[in-house]
């Protein structure tokens, strides 16, 4: 018999049930060789779908077993006992908590056992998370249907290097404090690394990246392919919009947070971007914001602690709530910057840029 913590099982299972393959198949892993499995060592609990694989501690007092991930994180979540206790017999693992009782097939291990050992993450040698890598990491998802290449990617820039993002509306920069090795990831992948915590350690080996988070879970994902991802075209861009002189320059104000909070609420996706959006109105007295969702709306006036350098008469773009959540602990600059095919305001906090055209730009 095993007996753990709920929480500390389903905290386990949360860390790892992004690597349980859902129904599609991914990297020539499936549902039918084991990627919708949860395996535990005894004292780990693996997942691994061929994009994403996470080993986090989980303490089965020394009983190995394989579940179905989904079915297995479905019960565990909605149990309500403080303990759950295991019983394994015949093939099949009898799961008690509380008044429920459940069995479970216990499953061939043999091909997630094969998957987890290709990772090689048990053998990787990590480097100490460059200081707001994970930020930069979390402010350049720009999840949208009007993105040609979707992703997050690193690159070299000047001494050190950037985190970077681009759909045919933004371009999300951040200066790191030291160099990393290039890379290119999937918006989702890095919201599910987040939800991990904060790492302590990362690396870069063949085709994975790997995340090291203090209570010795490892996050694993799977590089995408960058040769085609427009790095110098971006790292181009935000280099003229910093050496342009700009038509108007300014300071978000102060009180901006609390406005951001209320308006967020209602705000939603907006042509093809499925990124939560706030609508931003540059006034000569005052920035307004104006958010939207399912008919209903919100907007709320705040008034310049120093207005702008011009008048910007009414100068608009929707920003990503997830930028402005982040930007609003910052003293923020902006500006507004002339450009060949379209003008940009450019928002500037420390080594962190994000532009935004004021239109779509036309193509060449």
């Amino acid at each position: 018999m095993i007996t753990i913590e709920r929480e500390t099982l389903l905290a386990a299972i949360k860390k790892v049930i992004p690597g349980v393959e859902k129904g599609v198949q991914l990297n020539g892993i499936s549902s039918n060789n084991g990627a919708e499995q949860l395996l535990f060592d005894g004292v780990n609990v693996h997942s691994c779908n061929g994009v994403v694989s996470v080993t986090a501690p989980c303490d089965t007092q020394g009983q190995e077993f394989s579940v179905k991930g989904q079915d297995f994180f479905k019960l565990v979540s909605r149990m309500n006992g403080d303990q759950v206790s295991f019983e394994i017999a015949n093939n099949k693992i009898k799961v008690k908590n509380g008044r429920t009782r459940a069995t479970l097939p216990i499953l061939d291990p043999s091909k997630i056992k094969a998957y987890v050992a290709t990772v090689g993450n048990s053998s990787v040698e990590f480097k100490k998370v460059p200081d707001k890598f994970m930020t930069a990491l979390r402010v350049s998802c720009i999840p949208s249907n009007i993105v040609t290449i979707r992703g997050v990617a690193t690159v070299e820039y000047q001494d050190t290097a950037a985190v970077i993002s681009s759909d045919s509306k933004r371009i999300s920069f951040t200066k790191l404090s030291e160099p990393v090795e290039r890379f290119l990831l999937d918006d989702s992948v890095i919201q599910d690394a987040l939800k991990c915590g904060e790492p302590d350690g990362y690396a870069v080996v063949g085709p994975w990246f790997h995340l090291h988070y203090p209570d010795g879970t490892i996050f694993s994902a799977q590089r995408k392919d960058h040769s085609v991802y427009p790095f110098t075209k971006i790292i181009e861009s935000v280099d003229r919009a910093l050496s342009t002189p700009p038509l108007l320059t300014g300071k978000l104000p102060a009180d901006i947070k609390e406005a951001v909070a209320r308006v967020s609420v209602l705000a939603s996706g907006r042509d093809g971007n499925n990124a939560a959006l706030i609508e931003m109105t540059f006034t000569n007295d005052a920035l307004v914001l104006h958010a939207e969702k399912d008919g209903s709306e919100a907007t709320e006036e705040i008034p310049w602690d120093t207005k702008p350098s011009n008048d910007p008469n009414n100068v608009s773009v929707w920003v990503n709530v997830e930028f402005l959540e982040d930007a609003v602990n910052k003293s923020v600059d902006f500006s507004l910057v002339p450009g060949a095919r379209s003008d940009s305001l450019v928002f500037k906090a420390d080594e962190y840029i994000h532009m935004v055209s004021l239109h779509v730009p036309k193509s060449n």
